[in-house]
């Protein structure tokens, strides 16, 4: 702070929107259609025109470059041998929509009618359908169920021939396929969907915010880092955050709307007083608000895979290791925009049950034309095997176990304390035996087994649950899928209500995954495009928007 320039001019915007990400874009977007109202939107990342961030298989390059991603790893985990576990977010513009799996996912109906059950009115399937229709272009499935002209585009994935054995191995053991997993009856196997256009990443960025900055009443100002939330008694009324050297202050005569994400949304309430008193009087700070549910409830998918080797010459390992394969990818690419390049190099998935009496599947399961130890690349080799590979991989979706997530010092640039809690619930761990034994026997399927040369991790030697247990809390990884940290609801642990006003304050909105009570999808992108889609307009319908 002693090395800031001094405030320019205060500045006066109708909202003030924090993160420039799966959310924030959408809402940015969606808020300056109105010509009456002036937006501001923070971003602490720069911009996203970067060819490895438009190019599907680019996920595995950027997810460990700083330039791309707040990197981050969690505090020791007990039940994972003290491992900690790297927790990468997009810090650039559309967020972790820039630099995610792109992997189009709603969520299953029968979660969203539990978490308006659960004191969420206007939260079910009926309610939040129309969103998703509004944000999706999508050329297939049931026109009642699925959106055509929407901002994001949705592709599905052609076949090939180890994808072909996947879904063929899954029919073999039970699981039938689908033909759109995104409908009501979101179970069985399928090829898996994207969020790309013409095999190009649709991140939020481009989908949203390309056009809206266009508009002379949105103002987008990136590497700048948002620091505090400002209040005139309990309503907040603005935003200091620093770029290029210079402290900022912007007044917001509306609305503060944190779209930070998950992990960045509570740090930042915790640093404006907003939060449990232990800690903002541990950071030294004045109580604007206790609210004890700020940065608990913290959720996530912890992910084991399997890997294989495969006589099939025709995956991310095969192409990384020969310059003919290499050439022949790119040119698919570069002229059909098809091939592995166009993948984030998984194709297809399943919902299965753990349980045959389960009333909806919990178990997600999906297959990676990539094998290795280490799910990203971490040397100049890739990390990859040498020789032709796949995996498996799988997690349990609706997890018991919760952790949080805290400020540690006043510094927003730095890394909150983290703390996922995997496998502290019972439950969490005794299906995540149950998912490792699914893949095996759907590997051993003659469809997989006729392609398939061994098992290289685990291996067959590990046999008891016991050994699988062990082997997940050695090598699972996260899926970047944290939610539930500033939890929408009304009892003593809620942060913001339905209408995602963060209770006992006026004019400060959180509107982001971190709002999710507990897992409604396997991936979280999607269903956080949409309560994007939905704040826009309950806001819009809560003030007249006529200007300051």
């Amino acid at each position: 702070m002693d090395n800031l320039r001094p405030m320019r001019r205060l500045q006066e915007f109708d909202f003030i929107i924090v993160g420039a990400g799966s959310a924030g874009s959408v809402l940015a977007s969606r808020l300056s259609e109105n010509n009456r109202v002036r937006v501001l939107l923070l971003e602490a990342g720069d911009s996203d025109r970067r060819l490895w961030v438009r190019i599907p298989l680019g996920v595995g390059r950027i997810l460990n470059d700083a330039r791309y991603v707040w990197k981050a790893e969690t505090e020791p985990e007990p039940e994972l041998h003290g491992n900690r576990i790297y927790w990468p977010s997009g810090k650039l513009i559309g967020g972790s929509s820039s630099v995610n799996g792109m992997l189009f996912v709603r969520g299953h109906p029968k979660r969203y009618d539990e978490w308006r059950d659960n004191g969420c009115p206007g939260w079910g399937w009926s309610d939040v359908l129309p969103y998703f229709k509004r944000l999706e272009d999508c050329s297939f499935g049931d026109r009642s169920l699925r959106g055509r002209d929407g901002p994001i585009g949705v592709t599905r994935l052609g076949s090939d021939p180890l994808t072909e054995a996947f879904l063929d191995a899954c029919g073999e053991v039970g699981v039938r396929r689908t033909d759109d997993y995104n409908d009501e009856n979101p179970e069985g196997a399928a090829s898996i969907q994207l969020s790309t256009r013409n095999g190009v990443r649709c991140s939020t960025g481009l989908a949203y915010l390309r056009k809206a900055q266009k508009r002379g009443n949105l103002r987008v100002e990136t590497n700048a880092l948002a620091r505090q939330v400002l209040f005139d008694g309990r309503r907040a009324v603005g935003v200091t955050y620093t770029q290029d050297g210079r402290l900022e202050r912007i007044r917001a005569c509306r609305e503060v709307i944190l779209c930070a994400g998950a992990i960045r949304s509570p740090q930042l309430l915790e640093l404006s007083g907003v939060g449990r008193s232990e800690v903002l009087q541990g950071l030294g700070l004045e109580v604007v608000a206790a609210l004890p549910g700020v940065g608990e409830n913290l959720q996530d998918h912890l992910m084991p895979r399997i890997s294989y080797e495969c006589k099939v010459p025709a995956t991310v390992n095969d192409m990384l290791t020969s310059r003919l394969r290499l050439a022949r990818e790119i040119f698919r690419y570069a002229v059909h925009r098809t091939g592995l390049f166009a993948t984030p190099s998984f194709t297809a998935l399943a919902y299965v049950h753990s349980r045959p009496q389960l009333a909806y599947p919990d178990i997600r399961l999906q297959i990676g034309l990539s094998s290795g130890a280490n799910r990203l690349p971490t040397s100049s080799s890739n990390g990859l095997d040498p020789f032709s590979g796949f995996h498996i991989g799988g997690y349990f979706l609706y997890p018991g176990s919760r952790g949080h997530v805290h400020a540690r010092s006043l510094d927003p640039a730095q890394t909150p304390e983290i703390r996922a809690n995997y496998l502290a619930h019972d439950q969490d761990r005794d299906v995540i035996v149950r998912l490792l034994g699914m893949i095996r026997r759907i590997a051993a399927a003659d469809a997989l087994r006729q392609v398939i040369v061994r098992e290289v991790r685990p291996g067959p030697e590990m046999e008891t649950d016991e050994q699988l247990l062990d082997y997940a809390r050695r090598t699972g990884s996260t899926c970047w899928h944290p939610i539930g940290t500033c939890k929408m609801g009304s009892g003593p642990d809620a942060v913001v209500d339905p209408e995602l006003r963060v209770h006992g304050l006026v004019g400060l909105r959180v509107v982001d995954a971190s709002v999710v009570p507990f897992m409604v999808a396997s991936n979280t992108n999607i269903p956080t495009i949409m309560i994007a889609e939905k704040a826009a307009d309950l806001i819009a319908g809560s003030t007249t928007l006529a200007g300051c």
